[in-house]
């Protein structure tokens, strides 16, 4: 178990952490939403760099809620209140934008197998998948509480299968639709019990294709098999979480969750 970070706009500090990356090297990336920055930490916590400007121009940052890291390296950037996704070099050079026009609020980003960029437009209650270069593959999802709708969805995570794991924050569902955008199953209701939600948030799949879920009303990260089925709890207890919000599966194996409502990020044991 460890923590890192305090409430503040320093390096290593934050101010509404939301969206988390793992790399394959090493590496923890931190979407400081308020901070208009992405701060880079060691797996063992150590704080590495940061890179982000606040503004509206494209290279800035107004509000990044969502990270992902591309198999190229390059960092993916969910930037909310500027409605584009930047793509930035491993060392924080921007070097594009994609979605300007088409986004509406994009708040979670992942990358499929196809190196395809999936982006949670939170705003428009809809997945779109890009190419690198901004080409639309396909949309999917509407505003709703239907099985192919979302009511303000915020993050992906996807799949061995190439299937796209989505958390439908306002309807207390996980849902998972193939690379076609159809809709395959959904697990969770509103509640407290095991395997109900309270708005979730962070979502990541293991090795097994078991899937982890931030549980942000409960305050808790759940853990389900590849077919919604209840597995059992992340063990916080020793450093409980208040309203944790992105969530991913590091390179040596545990879970590293942003714990927003106390400002910092945590890293926790993962058995699978």
């Amino acid at each position: 178990m460890l923590s890192r970070g305090t409430k503040g706009r320093n390096k290593g500090e934050f101010t509404n952490l939301q969206g988390v990356a793992a790399s394959t090297n090493g590496k923890i990336l931190i979407a400081d939403s308020n901070n208009q920055c992405v701060q880079i930490f060691s797996n063992d916590g150590q704080f590495k760099s940061r890179f982000g400007i606040r503004g509206r121009s494209p290279g800035q940052l107004q509000r990044p809620t969502g990270v992902a890291v591309h198999p190229s390296g390059d960092i993916i950037i969910a930037d909310y209140d500027n409605k584009w996704v930047s793509i930035f070099s491993s060392d924080g050079k921007f070097k594009a934008k994609i979605g300007s026009g088409k986004l509406m609020g994009p708040k979670g980003v992942s990358v499929d197998r196809n190196g395809h960029i999936i982006v949670v437009d939170n705003k428009a209650c809809c997945v779109f998948i890009f190419q690198p270069n901004g080409k639309i593959v396909t949309r999917f999802g509407s505003r709703g509480n239907g099985d192919k709708q979302f009511a303000g969805p915020h993050f992906a995570a996807v799949n061995s299968n190439n299937e796209i794991i989505i958390t439908d924050f306002h309807n207390h569902s996980v849902k998972v639709f193939n690379q076609e955008g159809e809709f395959m199953l959904k697990f969770g209701s509103n509640g407290e019990g095991n395997g109900q939600f309270n708005a979730p948030t962070g979502v990541a799949v293991d090795s097994n294709g078991n899937i982890i879920v931030a549980d942000w009303g409960n305050s808790r990260i759940q853990v389900f098999d590849g077919s919604g089925s209840f597995l059992s709890y992340i063990n916080t207890s020793a450093d409980p979480l208040y309203g944790p919000q992105g969530l991913a599966l590091t390179s040596d194996g545990h879970v590293v969750v942003a714990d927003s409502g106390n400002h910092c990020f945590k890293v926790y044991r993962y058995l699978q």
